[in-house]
């Protein structure tokens, strides 16, 4: 049941957005953030991970905090250089990081992995802040959500993850079809039912990776695997919930933002 709250995560966003405009979402967008880092630092057992936990965090909300403040009118690539310059930033942050150890540096493959993967999360999470502000940037935000929403309630079914997949996939791209037809906004923005079934489509795919891939992280610290010390302390189902809610919302946002400056080229129409 953990998947319905990415579900009702992504409904909040796009309530966010409609009531609030785009300082409210990026506000939502930072509880995700938050969700998701403190899902993965205590879900993920490595040494100095809360300290590259908090780099990532930090990252992730200046680079928001810069694009909700300077990206205005429709979608433009050159939106999300902040977010790349702070992937970069954080980067050489993880390595100071590990350089700065006195404990002999053990695990510094795995910790730096952990690092600079809740970086590269966190920062992507930004791609929902870059979608635009014009009638297409807000019928994107509306359908990649929307699809993400559907694609982690599908996670709720039990089946093989190829299924998972698969469904979701195909739920989310159908929903996008519906809200092409029959929502005004997105029918007035020109959207296409190409345009909006990918859309929905391809961000549904990512949630729906994401909720298993939250499940892995959970199974693989049952396991033990992530333990950094002898004793092993049993997740918190509570912290379960935290990254499942998180986590398919950091990777379909880069999916949202592929799909608009596809559709800003024209490879959607």
């Amino acid at each position: 049941m953990a998947a319905l709250v990415a579900s009702a995560l992504a409904g909040a966003l796009v309530a966010a957005s409609w009531f609030g405009g785009r300082y409210a979402l990026a506000a939502g967008v930072a509880v995700v953030q938050v969700l998701l880092v403190v899902g993965l630092a205590r879900t993920v057992e490595v040494p100095a991970g809360r300290t590259s936990a908090a780099l990532a965090l930090l990252a992730g909300l200046g680079s928001g905090a810069y694009v909700v403040a300077t990206a205005e009118g429709p979608f433009d690539p050159e939106t999300m250089a902040p977010v790349l310059v702070a992937v970069g930033a954080g980067f050489v942050g993880m390595v100071i990081v590990q350089l700065a150890r006195r404990d002999g540096r053990d695990g510094l493959t795995p910790s730096l992995t952990f690092g600079v993967t809740a970086l590269i999360l966190t920062t992507a999470t930004v791609g929902w802040l870059a979608l635009g502000d014009d009638s297409v940037g807000e019928a994107m935000l509306l359908v990649g959500l929307t699809g993400a929403a559907v694609g982690a309630a599908i996670m709720i079914f039990p089946g093989p993850a190829p299924l998972w997949l698969v469904g979701g996939t195909i739920a989310a791209a159908s929903v996008g079809l519906i809200l092409q037809t029959y929502v005004e906004p997105i029918d007035a923005a020109d959207l296409g039912p190409l345009a909006a079934a990918l859309t929905a489509g391809v961000c549904g795919f990512a949630s729906t990776v994401g909720v298993w891939t939250a499940r892995l992280l959970r199974d693989e610290r049952a396991l033990g695997r992530h333990a950094s010390r002898a004793t092993h302390v049993p997740l918190s189902p509570l912290i379960h919930v935290l990254t499942v809610a998180a986590m398919p919302l950091a990777l379909a946002a880069p999916a949202a933002a592929a799909a608009a400056w596809a559709f800003s080229e024209g490879l959607l129409t």
